[in-house]
């Protein structure tokens, strides 16, 4: 653990040093100079107009780091670290990160749900990259990650992010609405919270993006708790009734979020339009920092999960 943090506070001291000079010497952006920092340690260039003696700093934050060993999990708890910064210094709200428990909660699911490699993960509104990467980190599989976003910057810390962490990855950079994908494994996705709802947008993202879903796989959707009180729900509802299959519902605890309560909604595409679902996972999930309450709840979806693979082998041997 020791190692991990000593590690996690090299790497951010890299990007940062390099980020906190193009600043002092031109005012530029700390997450845009994050990039140029990550781009540097990526290709040995830097996309920005440095004298002699603004080479050779960034050539010495680099020289520092060139021969350390970081693991996936290390870029991306530093990279979040720069990222929190990088917002404070925006006067942005953090509220649209993903929280790392949220992520590591869902990849616990995941788990449970796939017996076979996944290679082929979506993220429809990847942000910075940090939900989709945080679960392939827990979940250790090497897939490629898909994303797309309609933010440049974003887009860029995402694609870097990846490669930092030496994933096979291809970022987007256009409206979630107009991508098109075939046959991916795992739909991962943290909607944003949106406060004029006569048009509500994460009912047409999640329609949209279940057609890009193999047969029988999941999506993960992390919802606000009014989602379905919505106007266009019973539309809504008669299209996801053709693609999919109401999976689970987790009501996340209200710590976990400042602006709003929010679930996680898992959805399985159907094999075929006819089929039917007999198990909802359904839970009330307490705060992380609840152990006793967190072990009780690991227990009961452990007890939930064995019932259903029982069932799923009886149904198989028949």
């Amino acid at each position: 653990m020791m190692k991990e943090t000593n590690n996690i506070e090299l790497f951010y001291d890299y990007f940062d040093s390099i980020a906190m000079y193009l600043y002092d010497v031109n005012k530029h952006p700390y997450l845009e100079s994050m990039n140029l920092a990550f781009q540097y340690l990526l290709e040995d260039y830097i996309d920005f107009p440095l004298d002699e003696q603004g080479l050779a700093y960034v050539k010495q934050e680099k020289n520092k780091i060139i021969e350390v060993e970081f693991t996936p999990e290390e870029i991306r708890k530093a990279v979040q670290l720069g990222l929190l910064k990088g917002y404070k210094h925006m006067n942005v709200s953090n509220a649209f990160l993903t929280p790392d428990t949220l992520g590591l909660f869902m990849s616990y699911l995941i788990k449970k749900l796939y017996d076979e490699p996944i290679q082929f993960v979506l993220d429809p509104m990847v942000g910075s990259g940090n939900l989709v990467y945080t679960v392939l980190n827990d979940i250790e599989q090497d897939a490629r990650v898909i994303g797309v976003d309609n933010d440049k910057l974003k887009c860029e810390l995402a694609r870097n992010l990846g490669d930092l962490m030496d994933y096979d990855n291809q970022i987007f950079m256009q409206d979630t609405l107009s991508f098109f994908a075939n046959e991916i494994d795992l739909i991962v996705l943290d909607l944003p919270i949106q406060e004029e709802k006569e048009v509500y947008l994460p009912y047409q993202i999640i329609s949209h993006h279940l057609d890009s879903l193999a047969s029988e796989k999941f999506m993960f959707v992390v919802i606000e708790n009014d989602f379905f009180e919505q106007k266009q729900m019973e539309i809504f509802k008669k299209e996801l009734d053709v693609k999919a299959h109401m999976f689970g519902l987790i009501k996340l605890s209200e710590t976990l979020f400042k602006n709003a309560e929010k679930s996680i909604l898992i959805l399985q595409k159907k094999a075929n339009k006819e089929d039917k679902l007999t198990d909802f996972l359904l839970i009330n999930l307490p705060s992380f920092e609840d152990q006793e309450g967190m072990e009780l709840t690991i227990q009961q979806i452990e007890l939930w999960f064995k019932k259903r693979k029982e069932e799923k082998n009886e149904s198989n041997s028949c």
